[in-house]
């Protein structure tokens, strides 16, 4: 049964007794919670006679019956304190324990005696009472407490210790109004020379409150006054004063740039030491029961009142100036004592010491790493609040709502995060918003910067924001041109009176022009009176203003005065627009004056024969293009008798049978007529001159005109009846029909004229009847013939002419050439290039060595330009030809050497060169021993000793070649080499195969050797590869091309940058498998 009871206000615990045991029940929160692990237990034989607790609760004192007294430590004193992302708290009465909330690692520190009061620093802590303090090293965050800690330093001071403060070496305490600072660690300072107080002496100690971080100790007195106290020049570097009395606690950020305080009304504010700017907290107006600076977010802090926790961020810099911003609350638990916020994590201290985490629903969504659905909404929601910018992209990236994008551009830009804003809209693909937003990047006033940004939001609140701070920025040209930009001409005249005065006549020009187009007259001509009234104005903005007066006083009905000051201003523009307005007033006379007057001369032509004032509007109609208003003035003259000004308006307006018809009946002029006809191709009018031709016994006109008017039998009769057939066909040229030229065919075919008859049918792609005719004309007509089996592309047409061309039909055998047309006309190149060859071997065979050489060329060209690889047997023996060629050229520019080696590639081929063989072996043995290669003459003379050969040998070459083959001389230095362009393996500069990649190498058309890639150039006629060294040379002596003999010029020879692809450009086909 319930004995004794004893209620604690402080610690909300009632302890009972019940026989021989005290049981101690949590009356928190109106709940009723037994604390099983803390009942007192005593003899059986005792019972509890009284029971009472200590002022504070922490002790509960019980007396039994056996006559003892007992005292209880019910609860640990709540005493606390924190420093970066670790907090030091009582966990017994002697011990403390240092937590490091963002490792987890705790570590305890054995104390002297039981304190009152703590301090934690970066590599200390504090402890102590009444006037003494104890010093513990714990090591900076970097050693993690890895070791024990160690007592460095044990303080007496001059008075009760109210408060301590530490940093990474000093201590601050706070005593009766002064604060002394002094080194931590004895060791540093044994001398405690280092010691100085605050405040100096002889001034009043009325210091009411510290912090320090590791560069400056803050303090606060009870004038109210917030010093800031930098500590390595032990100077004080700013001091604010607090009007409305002492301050009474502050609370400094980690970077201490940040400062909340509190002052003798209890209300917290903010502090900025930058500035000085002291800022309210929203929705805080009572005393703070602790306030805490987030430690991984110097911006962030959260203010306790004992029955929630209120969190804010703060904005620097934001479009409305630096801002606190309340970021939502979240319910503190009664009892708890707030020690510690880290990423939004509060450690807080409850009743008997125990230390609890509470992650604060305003930071638990940015604990999870959800990109999607609710959680990602609600992570969204949560980083755009606390302006991390960063998190919220991640977010967005993921889920791509159009909303989310919108929201972190406009916290961005608000906040003036200018490249954060332009990396959202770039992602996006808002391109003008990232132009614009990086027009602004570089301005550095923040208010101007604000007053852009605000533009950018387009509503009316925002640019009356954005002028105030454009004004206040000292930028109020800005402001001004920004209402222009606006078109609010009544707030820019205004800005424009103070920030321009000089744009005042060009503010009121353009809205008196808006006032015009709303149809607000009476205003507007007083706006633009105004704007003439403006001193410094040029003569451009006095005609603009004077142009509005003139047309405003003919909207309000002063016709006589607006006309004449329009008539006056010497602007064509300005008549054009009032005599638009006089004609919308039906004021036609005026209005066609005005138009005359500024040049728009159809207008007023047309309103002048509209009315029929066709004197005033005779003198426009050479200014008048409009075929309307021609044909309407040429029927008035007309109908006045005056045909030749008729029949000129006539001819303007482009009604040109009426011109034919006037020229032939009445004035007697139809050369000009058939010009006419010719020229305008009508129908009717061609009918007209066809009959008047007739008439006069033209037939070859009446055919024409006949055919013109599409009468093409009545032509074709006429035609035939006068013995007009070649006149006939010559003015159809090609617009006949198939009909028509079928027709044409068969005459001419009934008259014996096969050639025109076979042109005919080919028109009519009649291509049998038309390659017919041609072969029955003969050798004039085979080209035709050809070009029309080209066309045909019929086999049984292509055999008929092959048959005539081998002498089928008639015994004859054509030229070879003719078969080398047909074959490319079909596009059988490979035939054609067959054919080419035979035809070149027979030219080469009897000495015809140019021919061949033109008959390949010309070949080698034709393929190329269709795309088609040349055959290697065509490819070699135009080698070999243009070989024999250049020796000439070479033996003039004294390139001996040269020479011996082309005939040397020539005499190996001998056989090919059956009408010559002699000569060129001779000419090879003089070449070579002039050249000094005796091996390769005495080689070749050696031939020509050959009893069929020896006596065609020329008797001023005999003697010699006998001397040369009697005494043989076989020293011979080697050929120079030179690289392949393809492979680079190096070879003689003659050879022109690659006996390592084993392709084919190009050859130079001024000296054949091989092409060097450095050298490399091509003619500017043919295109053929040549080493431009050697080309110059050799143009400069022979002024052509040794390929296809045409002039060229030397600056035209270039060398190429990319010759190996230029090659393949040239000769593609070439290349391909």
């Amino acid at each position: 049964a319930l004995e004794k009871m004893s209620y604690c206000r402080e610690t909300s615990r009632v302890a009972v007794s019940c026989g021989p045991a005290v049981k101690l029940v949590d009356v928190a929160n109106g709940q009723f919670n037994e604390l099983k692990e803390d009942t007192l237990d005593f003899d059986a034989k005792c019972e509890v006679t009284c029971l009472g607790w200590a002022l504070d609760g922490q002790v509960l004192t019980v007396a039994t019956t056996e006559g003892h007294v007992y005292t209880f430590l019910a609860s640990l004193p709540t005493m606390s304190c924190a420093f970066g992302p670790r907090l030091a708290y009582l966990t017994s009465l002697l011990e403390v324990s240092v937590a490091d909330l963002s490792s987890d690692k705790v570590r305890t520190i054995a104390i002297d005696s039981e304190p009152a009061f703590l301090a934690l620093g970066d590599a200390h802590v504090a402890a102590g009472m009444n006037n003494q303090a104890w010093f513990y090293r714990i090591g900076p965050p970097s050693e993690a407490m890895e070791y024990t800690a160690q007592r460095v330093n044990q303080r007496d001071y001059l008075g009760t210790v109210d408060e301590v403060a530490l940093n990474d070496k000093l201590a601050a305490v706070r005593f009766e109004g002064r604060v002394s600072v002094h080194v931590i660690d004895h060791a540093e300072d044994p001398t405690e020379s280092s010691d100085f107080q605050l405040p100096e002496a002889g001034k009043d100690p009325d210091i009411s409150c510290i912090q320090m971080t590791n560069e400056f100790l803050v303090y606060g007195t009870q004038r109210g006054t917030i010093h800031y106290f930098y500590l390595p020049d032990r100077v004080s570097v700013n001091e604010y004063r607090h009007e409305d009395g002492a301050i009474k606690s502050l609370y400094l950020n980690s970077l201490g740039t940040r400062l909340v305080f509190v002052d003798a009304s209890s209300v917290p504010a903010f502090f900025n030491p930058v500035n000085d700017q002291v800022l309210p907290i929203p929705n805080c107006t009572g005393p703070p029961g602790a306030v805490l600076w987030d430690a991984a977010d110097p911006n962030c802090f959260v203010i306790a009142n004992g029955t929630e926790f209120l969190v804010y961020t703060y904005a620097a810099t934001t479009i409305n100036g630096p801002m606190i911003e309340s970021v939502g609350k979240h319910p503190q638990q009664p009892g708890t004592h707030p020690v510690l916020m880290l990423n939004g994590v509060v450690a807080c201290q409850g009743a008997g010491g125990k230390m609890t985490n509470e992650l604060l629903s305003t930071h638990a969504a940015l604990q999870d790493d959800a990109t999607v659905g609710e959680r990602g909404k609600e992570r969204f929601a949560r980083a755009l609040n606390l302006n991390r910018l960063q998190d919220a992209w991640e977010v967005a990236v993921h889920m791509q709502h159009p909303d989310m994008w919108e929201q972190l551009a406009h916290r961005a830009m608000t906040h003036m995060e200018i490249e954060f804003a332009i990396r959202v809209y770039r992602f996006v693909g808002d391109a003008s918003m990232v132009l614009s937003l990086e027009r602004l990047a570089h301005l550095e006033d923040k208010n101007l910067l604000a007053g852009n940004i605000l533009m950018l939001f387009e509503r009316d609140d925002c640019y009356d924001m954005a002028q105030e701070l454009f004004v206040r920025s000292g930028c109020p040209q800005a402001a001004l041109q920004m209402r222009k930009d606006l078109k609010h001409w009544e707030k820019a005249l205004s800005l424009a009176k103070q920030a321009d005065p000089s744009q005042l006549d060009d503010i009121c020009r353009e809205y008196a022009s808006l006032l015009e187009m709303r149809g607000e007259f009476d205003l507007a001509l007083e706006v633009f009176s105004r704007a003439v009234q403006y001193p410094g104005q040029g003569e451009p903005e006095l005609a603009k203003g004077r142009g509005g007066v003139a047309r405003c006083t003919l909207h309000l009905g002063d016709i006589r005065r607006g006309k004449q000051m329009a008539m006056d201003s010497g602007s064509a523009q300005l008549c054009r627009e009032c005599a638009q307005i006089l004609e919308g007033m039906n004021q036609p006379s005026d209005a066609a004056a005005l138009y005359e007057k500024g040049g728009q001369y159809e207008k007023a032509a047309s309103i002048y024969i509209a009315t029929k004032n066709f004197n005033l509007a005779k003198p426009l109609m050479d200014r008048v293009s409009t075929p309307k208003l021609h044909l309407q003035y040429a029927r008035a003259k007309e109908a006045e008798g005056k045909l030749a000004e008729a029949a000129d308006a006539y001819e303007m307006a482009r009604d040109f049978d009426a011109v034919v018809r006037l020229q032939l009946e009445h004035l007697g002029n139809p050369q000009k007529a058939f010009a006419l006809v010719r020229m305008s191709r009508s129908a009717e009018g061609a009918l007209m001159v066809a009959q008047f031709c007739r008439r006069s016994g033209d037939h070859g006109g009446a055919i024409e005109f006949l055919l013109l008017a599409r009468r093409g039998d009545e032509a074709f009769a006429l035609a035939q009846e006068n013995e007009e057939m070649p006149r006939f066909v010559e003015i159809l040229g090609d617009a006949g029909t198939p009909e028509e030229y079928e027709r044409l065919a068969a005459y001419f075919e009934s008259k014996g004229d096969f050639s025109k008859a076979g042109d005919l049918h080919a028109r009519c792609a009649q291509y049998p009847a038309a390659v017919r005719n041609f072969l029955k004309v003969g050798a004039h007509c085979i080209d035709k013939a050809i070009e029309v089996v080209g066309k045909a592309s019929s086999d049984a047409l292509t055999n008929l002419v092959l048959d005539y061309l081998m002498g089928e039909t008639d015994g004859v055998e054509k030229d070879h050439n003719y078969q080398f047309r047909l074959h490319i006309a079909l596009r059988n190149y490979d035939q054609a290039a067959r054919t080419s060859v035979i035809i070149a071997r027979q030219e080469q065979e009897m000495g015809n060595y140019k021919i061949a050489h033109t008959q390949l060329f010309d070949t080698f060209k034709e393929l190329m330009s269709e795309g088609k690889k040349p055959p290697a047997e065509l490819s070699r023996q135009l080698m070999l030809l243009h070989s024999y060629v250049l020796v000439k050229v070479l033996v003039k520019l004294g390139d001996h050497p040269g020479a011996a080696r082309m005939l040397t590639r020539v005499a190996k081929n001998i056989s090919k060169f059956p009408a010559h063989v002699v000569p060129i072996l001779t000419s090879t043995v003089i070449e070579c021993q002039r050249a000094g290669l005796k091996r390769t003459a005495l080689e070749y003379a050696t031939k020509l000793m050959a009893p069929e050969l020896r006596p065609q040998i020329a008797e001023a070459y005999k003697r010699k070649i006998e001397t040369i083959v009697r005494k043989p001389d076989k020293t011979e230095a080697s050929e120079e080499y030179c690289p392949c362009p393809f492979c680079n393996e190096p070879g003689p500069e003659t050879e022109l195969a690659c006996d390592s990649c084993k392709r084919d190498i190009p050859f130079c058309v001024a000296s054949g050797k091989r092409m060097r890639v450095a050298d490399w150039a091509q003619c500017p006629s043919c295109r053929f590869p040549c080493n431009a060294s050697a080309f110059v040379k050799t143009i400069a002596q022979e002024k052509t091309c040794p390929m296809c003999s045409q002039q060229i010029v030397l600056a035209a020879i270039k060398i190429l940058d990319d010759p190996l692809a230029s090659f393949r450009g040239t000769q593609a086909a070439a290349n391909e498998e």
